[in-house]
């Protein structure tokens, strides 16, 4: 009779745990649908509050921003602000990518608003040390332990078209000028934003004329990063200077559309490894 209860019993038993098995399956698929769901509105809600390409076209004689995110919301960030006839422009590239870089440039953008429009600050050093503090703050005033090292590499461009005067401030990104064919890069300054709040940082100023037809380009790390090509290496940063150099005969529509060429050739069918983001503008 023992013998006969346990065979009879088996059957059963097995069937439960497939019908747990199931239940738990599709309560995992539903979380991961929900997830989805999530990030799919977060990236709508970031992309609303990227500026609109018409603000750099209504700015400058001509512009592009080539943005691709790595996941369906970027730890890059591009910027616009304008105060009748000065105007603010910045690239920013945040620690990680997806949601935790999705947070802090969204972080990042909210700050650069107070500064400017609520403080009144308009010197771009000025505004990149404050940024710096806020960030710093926003990282650590609640950690009972140590401190993050997260943080912004950005480059922050202020230029006032009626006396053709630009100002930048590199904070761990570099800002490229090609003008009659010579390209001039403007240093990317030694500090980042945020990333060790004890560190005593300096950010500087560089003062320069606007001449007609001037291209100015600020870009995160994700492009020059990319690993592809024959031999599988980075773009890096000379790649990327001959290429710009290289297309100063086009519209900047049409360099956007050869920056995403050669772009997607180089990586080819490797994983893209970082998000991308290439500002450029025309005086």
């Amino acid at each position: 009779m023992e013998s006969r209860t346990t065979i009879s019993a088996t059957p059963h038993l097995k069937l439960n745990q497939e019908l747990q098995l199931k239940e738990k399956v599709l309560t995992l698929e539903n979380k991961v649908n929900d997830l989805h769901d999530s990030i799919r509105y977060a990236s709508v809600i970031q992309q609303a509050i990227l500026p609109n390409m018409q603000l750099f076209l209504d700015s400058f004689t001509d512009a592009f921003v080539y943005y691709e995110p790595k996941d369906l919301i970027s730890g890059d960030f591009y910027w616009h602000y304008r105060h009748k006839n000065t105007v603010y422009f910045a690239v920013g590239d945040c620690t990680g990518h997806g949601v935790p870089g999705a947070l802090v440039n969204m972080a990042a953008n909210s700050f650069l608003q107070q500064i400017i429009k609520q403080k009144g600050v308009y010197n771009p050093a000025k505004i990149i040390t404050l940024l710096d503090k806020e960030m710093s703050a926003l990282f650590n005033n609640n950690r009972s332990v140590g401190q993050t090292n997260d943080g912004i590499d950005m480059g922050l461009c202020q230029f006032n078209l009626n006396t053709k005067k630009g100002h930048y401030c590199g904070a761990g990104r570099p800002l490229y000028l090609i003008r009659k064919g010579e390209l001039i890069e403007f240093d990317k300054g030694k500090n980042a934003i945020g990333y060790l709040a004890d560190t005593k940082k300096t950010f500087t100023s560089i003062y320069f004329d606007l001449k007609k037809n001037d291209s100015f380009y600020m870009f995160s790390d994700g492009y020059t990063d990319q690993f592809g090509g024959e031999n599988i290496k980075k773009f890096n940063r000379k790649r990327f200077r001959v290429l710009l150099k290289s297309i100063q005969d086009k519209t900047l529509t049409q360099q956007e559309d050869e920056l995403r060429l050669t772009f997607e050739n180089w990586k080819g069918k490797h994983e893209q490894v970082d998000d991308v983001c290439v500002l450029g503008v025309r005086t």
